[in-house]
């Protein structure tokens, strides 16, 4: 089989559960050797909403992925000038790695709005993609959302099967059970004085409390 090396690229603020575990899913099926999370830098998509310092995103998710053998946290988008593209970081891993099957994990939700991203057609023929389920849209209706360009490129994975290496550029719709924690939730929760250590890694929620990331201005 040939080697498979996956990217995965998202703010993570802050890396949760609902990243790690359906990751654990995608490694366990698709026998990933290697997957590389990447903390985005500076998304075009979010210039209006603050982002936590990367150092600080970068810091959680490098905790959180440490007990996993084939996980890494990578800086790619640490030291980009400007606004940054997933399709330059999935360039930057294809040429890393030219001989490797590359694959690029993103969740249901962003992939339904992948036809609003900078050059998205460059960017899946560049790797195959592996959609992880997120509970607010899955099945026909993500379907219906897909552009017509993929449609013919659907293949819905069950975990742990067999998958071979694909012949053509595919999209994997792994279907798996839906772990509802978002970092919206977290971050609100977090404001609010509630629990999140059943949301996110401990090593993630230690990082948290002691930066006292989150709080409201008074409170840190």
């Amino acid at each position: 089989m040939t080697q498979r090396i996956a990217v995965y690229g998202g703010s993570f603020d802050p890396f949760h559960t609902g990243h790690l575990v359906p990751t654990v899913r995608a490694q366990e099926t698709f026998k990933f050797d290697a997957v590389f999370f990447v903390p985005a830098g500076n998304p075009p998509h979010k210039q209006d909403e603050p982002l936590t310092p990367i150092t600080h995103r970068l810091s959680m998710v490098a905790m959180a992925t440490l007990p996993y053998e084939r996980f890494f946290a990578s800086d790619d988008e640490v030291f980009v000038d400007g606004p940054t593209y997933t399709v330059e970081t999935v360039k930057r891993y294809r040429e890393r790695f030219p001989h490797a099957g590359l694959y690029f994990l993103l969740g249901s939700d962003s992939f339904s709005q992948i036809s609003t991203w900078n050059r998205w057609i460059e960017l899946v023929n560049h790797a195959h993609l592996v959609v992880l389920h997120r509970a607010h849209i899955w099945g026909s209706e993500l379907r219906q959302r897909v552009p017509e360009e993929l449609r013919s490129r659907l293949v819905e994975v069950e975990p742990f099967a067999d998958v071979p290496d694909p012949t053509e550029q595919t999209v994997y719709l792994l279907n798996h059970d839906p772990f509802p924690v978002s970092a919206t939730d977290v971050r609100q929760r977090q404001r609010q004085g509630l629990p999140i250590r059943e949301l996110v890694p401990h090593e993630v929620n230690s990082y948290i409390e002691k930066y006292r990331l989150y709080r409201t201005d008074d409170e840190g």
